[in-house]
């Protein structure tokens, strides 16, 4: 396969996770390019399978009901893109976390983070999401993980 045929699958990939998080961040979760199978993880823990990712996604919805995101860096080869994107949004709902549920803080938060998602077949097959939870934590408010 020559780099011309390559090409036009890496930009559909990397538009694929564009047009997937500006769908996200309006809630718009049907839209989500996720294999059945797939497998997902973040600080927060493992997901396996289109419905605990869509679950796993709906609680920082829950939280942070209204905001926007930015993909702002983009690198895409083959069945592989990296994506840097910036959310940004105001905490007004609960957000249920491992160490227990932190109630709303009404404070605005900024949250940078790094996807690394490998497709197969035009969807989502594997993705891993990177973001500092202690700078998340401290934009909160709160110095220590909540009690469960």
């Amino acid at each position: 396969m020559t780099l011309t045929q390559e090409r036009p699958l890496v930009v559909n990939n990397g538009a694929t996770i564009k047009t997937w998080i500006a769908s996200m961040v309006k809630g718009d979760l049907d839209r989500a390019p996720y294999a059945e199978d797939a497998e997902t993880s973040d600080p927060t823990g493992k997901y396996k399978g289109k419905k605990q990712i869509l679950d796993s996604l709906k609680v920082w919805k829950t939280a942070f009901p209204q905001g926007t995101a930015e993909v702002t860096n983009q690198i895409a080869q083959g069945d592989h893109v990296t994506s840097e994107v910036v959310y940004k949004a105001t905490h007004t709902g609960p957000l249920v976390s491992p160490t227990g549920t932190i109630p709303a803080t009404n404070k605005p938060i900024v949250l940078k983070t790094m996807l690394v998602s490998s497709f197969r077949d035009g969807l989502i097959q594997r993705e891993r999401t990177y973001f500092d939870q202690a700078d998340l934590m401290k934009q909160l408010g709160i110095s220590a993980p909540p009690k469960p």
